[in-house]
C-alpha cells in the first residue's frame, strides 16, 4: 500500500477512535494482510506507527519510508544568486494560500526594499491574484511568472516561500532544498518539518491563523526579514544541500533495491 496523502481525519475531542483517509481504510483494517505500507516521509511513518499501537489492535506487517521524490543531481548557480530573490512554485490554488505569500512579502518589503518575489504555476487563482498584488502596489517587485520547467530555476533564487498547510510530500520543497535554497513554510505536516531545519536552513511558522491574517502575515514577514538579516546565503545554502543529498536518485533507488531483495526473502521462506 502506498500513502500519497494523509491518512487520516484530525479530530482533537476524539482520543479513543481514529478515522482514517476513506483511501486507505480498508487496506488499514486489513494491515496484517499487507506485506508493506509505504510512506513518503518518516514523519508519516512514525506516525502511523503510533496510531495503530494506540487506537488498533491490529500489528501491521512492515511501515516505511520511501520518498516519492528524488533528485537526479543537486544543482548549484554558474553565478551570484539574485539578491534577496524569493520564489514559490505551485497550483494557483486556493489551498496554497498564495495570497498570504504575497501579503507577507509586502511587509517584509518595507523593511527591506531590496525584495522581489516570483510566483511559478498556473491555475484558477490568478485573477485574485493579480488584482490583490495591484490593490497592494506591489508590481514592481511581486511578479506572476505562468507557467515553466522548473529545473534550472530554483539555483538563481535566495529562497523559497511556502504557505499549504498540508503537505503529504512536497516535491517543489525537494526541488527548492535541491538547489541549495532556504524555505519558510507552516510547521503542518509532513513535508515543510522533512525539508526545513528551523533556524539552519530556513524557519517554521508554528501554526497558519486563517481566522486573523493580519497577525499571521506579520510574523510570516518577521521571518522573511530574519533569514536575510541573520543569516548568509552560505550558511543556509550548505544545510539545504546536506538535506537534499539523501534524495539523490541512487539513494532512493538503493530503497526500492532493499526492498525488492526483502520481498524475495519472504517468497524464498514461503
Amino acid at each position: 500500500v502506498i500513502v500519497h496523502a494523509d491518512h487520516f481525519s484530525e479530530n482533537e475531542e476524539e482520543t479513543q477512535y481514529i478515522l482514517w483517509n476513506n483511501y486507505y481504510e480498508y487496506q488499514f483494517e486489513y494491515a496484517q494482510d499487507v506485506d508493506y505500507i509505504i510512506n513518503s516521509t518518516d514523519a508519516q511513518t512514525e506516525l502511523l506507527k503510533e496510531q495503530f499501537a494506540q487506537y488498533t489492535d491490529i500489528t501491521p506487517r512492515d511501515i516505511l519510508t520511501i520518498p516519492v521524490g528524488s533528485l537526479d543531481e543537486l544543482r548549484y548557480p554558474e553565478g551570484p544568486r539574485k539578491p534577496y530573490a524569493l520564489m514559490t512554485a505551485s497550483r494557483l490554488a486556493s489551498e496554497k494560500h498564495i495570497d498570504w505569500l504575497i501579503r507577507s512579502v509586502v511587509k517584509a518589503h518595507a523593511q527591506l526594499p531590496q525584495l522581489t518575489f516570483d510566483i511559478y504555476g498556473t491555475g484558477g487563482e490568478e485573477p485574485m491574484l493579480t488584482k490583490l498584488i495591484a490593490e497592494l502596489q506591489a508590481e514592481d517587485y511581486i511578479r506572476l511568472m505562468g507557467h515553466h520547467h522548473m529545473t534550472e530555476v530554483y539555483k538563481d533564487y535566495a529562497a523559497y516561500l511556502s504557505a499549504s498547510t498540508s503537505e503529504g510530500f512536497g516535491l517543489t520543497l525537494l526541488e527548492a532544498v535541491g538547489s541549495g535554497l532556504p524555505l519558510i513554510g507552516f510547521d503542518v505536516r509532513y513535508g515543510n518539518p522533512t525539508f526545513i531545519r528551523h533556524g539552519e536552513n530556513g524557519y517554521l511558522i508554528p501554526e497558519a491563523r486563517p481566522d486573523d491574517i493580519e497577525k499571521m502575515t506579520d510574523e510570516y514577514a518577521q521571518y522573511i526579514v530574519k533569514l536575510f538579516t541573520e543569516h548568509t546565503q552560505e550558511e543556509l545554502s550548505a544545510v539545504s544541500y546536506q538535506i537534499a543529498e539523501s534524495y539523490l536518485d541512487e539513494h532512493i533507488a538503493q530503497k526500492w533495491y532493499q526492498l525488492a531483495q526483502s520481498v524475495q526473502d519472504k517468497e524464498r521462506v514461503k
